[in-house]
């Protein structure tokens, strides 16, 4: 993690796609991180980001043995992406690695609402002032992520019913266009 002005910055490495066969042998020292799933979903068709996920504690392939079940159910093939933590500075034990990639999967979650995630969807989590960057091969994820928008003095006045509206003005045209 790097902090730049106060602002946590994450940045995770993509890779994929990759298929469930192939994910389930990943059991290398540096196999953790985030996952996402990209299968074909009954109301948003195919191609879509069904499930963004966590191997913390454990790795990839282990944690894909335990979805096993519904991965077996699915209508299509299903490709895989994994994100590992990058940057210059990585974080020097498991309690700071764990803190990332946990804030990391929440804000992904809040911000894409993949629809076979039931937890996180409503949440950001504890993180404050974050920003996560996802880079390389990242498929469908926005490049950049943030907890800065619901922190904004805009939103806060949104949330409790302030209304956007802009004064008219003598001119006929919107502010700034002649």
């Amino acid at each position: 993690m790097t902090e730049k002005n106060g602002v946590r910055v994450i940045e995770l490495e993509w890779d994929g796609p990759s298929s469930v066969e192939q994910i389930s042998t990943l059991f290398d020292a540096s196999d953790y991180g985030l996952y996402q799933i990209y299968g074909t979903h009954s109301v948003f068709g195919p191609d879509t980001l069904l499930y963004i996920g966590k191997a913390a504690q454990q790795f990839f392939g282990t944690r894909f043995s335990q979805h096993i079940g519904w991965f077996q159910n699915e209508p299509s093939d299903l490709r895989i992406y994994v994100g590992r933590l990058g940057g210059t500075q990585q974080p020097t034990d498991d309690a700071s690695w764990s803190e990332e990639i946990d804030c990391a999967e929440k804000l992904l979650i809040y911000s894409c609402s993949p629809p076979y995630n039931s937890q996180n969807i409503n949440s950001i989590g504890e993180g404050k002032n974050t920003i996560v960057l996802n880079f390389g091969r990242r498929n469908r994820l926005p490049a950049v992520v943030s907890t800065l928008y619901t922190e904004s003095d805009f939103w806060k006045k949104l949330e409790k019913g302030w209304k956007l509206y802009v004064e008219a003005t003598s001119s006929t045209s919107p502010p700034g266009i002649m």
